[in-house]
């Protein structure tokens, strides 16, 4: 929690510092899921739970935008969701708070700057970048029948992707809705180790974990000096 405390100084900072930079910084409120073997295909079925974000957005163009920002992902699964037989045997619920960090580069489909009139008043846009992320799983009732210890927490870096849609909203203040999927490199979000039971592995070490972000975004644009001269085009 700290470091999203830091974060969001240095956001409300770096706001007035490279304002002249068509620079935006928003919130993002949501939900996320997990793809992994307590939830190997549902999406947006299985437990969704709560997300929510801070971000800073800098336009370097009315197509690019790079954007930074930091999530708070709560995470849930159960294997009473799913049809396998082994699944229904094994019996196991998730839950974990999972904390990211994140640089990403925006494409926008169409000419778009936030309350500028020359351009469009909305935009298809897909993005990708890098992040962090780190996560406390905690799997039961009776993981400890399969097991003797359990993953307790984990800290790897993932590869965010997706695509969304932005509009002008009120003046300086933007809207959007935005999905996101993150490809990790590591099977153990869920903190279920390649362990064997009755002749049943507990994770397919093949298939890595994934994690998912739908969310609706708001933003708002810090004032250029040609948005301060009436009728100038930015």
């Amino acid at each position: 929690m700290r470091f999203i405390q830091f974060f969001s100084l240095v956001l409300f900072l770096s706001g007035f510092s490279l304002y002249g930079q068509h620079s935006e910084i928003g919130i993002n409120l949501g939900v996320s899921y997990y793809i992994g073997e307590i939830n190997p295909e549902l999406h947006v079925i299985n437990k969704v739970r709560p997300s929510a974000g801070l971000f800073y957005r800098m336009n370097t163009s009315k197509r690019y935008s790079l954007r930074f920002g930091v999530n708070y992902a709560s995470l849930a699964a159960s294997d009473a969701m799913s049809a396998s037989r082994f699944a229904d045997y094994r019996g196991l619920s998730y839950g974990a708070d999972l904390y990211e960090g994140y640089g990403i580069l925006e494409f926008n489909f169409i000419p778009y700057q936030l309350n500028n009139y020359a351009t469009s008043d909305f935009t298809p846009y897909v993005f990708i970048g890098l992040a962090g992320f780190y996560v406390r799983p905690n799997v039961g009732p009776d993981l400890e029948k399969f097991i003797d210890e359990t993953i307790d927490e984990l800290a790897a870096p993932s590869v965010p992707f997706g695509l969304g849609i932005k509009f002008n909203f009120i003046d300086y203040l933007g809207i959007g809705v935005e999905w996101g999927m993150r490809k990790t490199f590591t099977d153990e979000i869920d903190g279920l180790p390649p362990t064997y039971a009755d002749g049943y592995q507990l994770s397919n070490t093949q298939n890595n974990d994934w994690y998912s972000i739908l969310a609706i975004t708001l933003n708002y644009k810090f004032l250029t000096k040609r948005d301060r001269c009436p009728g100038a085009i930015n």
